[in-house]
């Protein structure tokens, strides 16, 4: 998660955990009530005087929060992430239990191994080198994987691609208040910033969509979107939120400042949805701004139809939309799968409103 676009604020305009926050922290039980009494520690640590590491030690007390919060209902919940040190020492244990190989004179050891254990040997290392391949290569850390956890059990939805990015604070800034916790200096002002960062990730992860829906509105009517607006975006981590503001047709500068800032939010969710949350948004700029529409389909329209079915009848919806929005080959697939009667019939000759 980047801190771009968080307020810098001094020493004396340090916010509170505000009711509403407090609120959802204690909702969540001991290790809530733990975060949010580490959370205001945090600040007094911060905003007070008299301490020679104010830094360090309201470092460590965000570190407490965040451990304590990411053990709150729903982390522990069952995913096919194992982490990257459970992986390693799975592989290992399996590695240690083949079968002893033959002396260096060629002499079979003394009690060989049955076939079919040495063949289940090398089947449980070959699954615990593929787990740990994969954590290799997956960019989420084990904490916004539980972050991911908590967030979907409070919401009740399923989160996707952009919020699981969203969340991915959860694993930056532990990992680096972790840092100090184990004895590595606190730069100069950075434990602000990080604090401001936690109370930010808290309240996306626990407060309801509700005592947020008047911040989501106010974005949606934003005529003149800056960048500050596309990173708060990027720290959405309610899906609901994400596809209100797509629906609620806003304004077409948001393309260009989505590009350059939170590019993903515009690409199809890839963790099994098969969805692309946007589409309302470009059948939008279809009507408002279809040249700016068409040169980022023309990019990217492949991507986004090979990312699950849903995904691909936007696509194809949008093929059909009018005249010059999708690369040629686009509308003779779609007119090839429906009849020329059909919604996507027309995309050659005039779209669905004849444009």
């Amino acid at each position: 998660m980047s801190n771009e676009g968080m307020p810098v604020v001094g020493r004396d305009e340090l916010p509170e955990v505000d009711q509403v926050l407090a609120q959802a922290l204690t909702a969540q039980g001991e290790t809530g009530r733990r975060a949010l009494g580490l959370l205001r520690d945090a600040r007094r640590v911060l905003a007070g005087a008299g301490l020679e590491r104010p830094g360090e030690v309201a470092e460590s007390c965000l570190r407490g929060a965040m451990e304590a919060l990411l053990k709150s209902p729903g982390a522990e919940e069952q995913d096919d992430r194992v982490g990257v040190g459970k992986a390693a020492r799975g592989l290992l244990k399996a590695v240690d239990a083949l079968p002893t190989p033959a002396a260096p004179d060629g002499r079979t050891p003394k009690r060989p191994r049955p076939a079919a254990a040495v063949t289940a040997a090398r089947k449980r290392v070959d699954a615990a080198a593929e787990a740990l391949r994969g954590e290799l290569a997956h960019k989420s850390g084990m904490h916004t994987v539980r972050a991911l956890h908590i967030a979907e059990r409070a919401m009740g939805v399923r989160l996707e691609t952009a919020q699981e990015e969203a969340l991915g604070g959860w694993t930056t800034v532990y990992n680096t208040a972790s840092g100090t916790l184990h004895g590595h200096a606190a730069e100069e002002g950075r434990a602000t910033r990080l604090y401001l960062e936690v109370l930010e990730m808290a309240r996306e992860l626990l407060v309801p969509l509700p005592e947020r829906a008047e911040r989501v509105l106010q974005l949606t009517a934003l005529p003149h979107p800056g960048p500050e607006h596309a990173q708060e975006l990027a720290r959405w981590a309610d899906p609901r939120a994400t596809a209100h503001f797509y629906r609620s047709r806003p304004a077409p500068a948001w393309l260009a400042l989505l590009q350059e800032h939170a590019p993903h939010l515009l690409l199809p969710d890839t963790r099994g949805g098969g969805t692309w949350p946007a589409a309302p948004f470009f059948e939008h700029l279809a009507d408002t701004a279809p040249e700016a529409a068409a040169v980022w389909l023309a990019a990217h329209a492949e991507g986004v139809a090979a990312a699950g079915r849903r995904a691909l009848d936007a696509v194809l919806g949008l093929a059909g939309h009018r005249v010059g929005l999708m690369p040629p080959r686009w509308c003779t697939f779609s007119s090839a799968i429906t009849s020329p009667s059909g919604r996507w019939g027309s995309c050659l000759s005039g779209g669905r409103d004849g444009r």
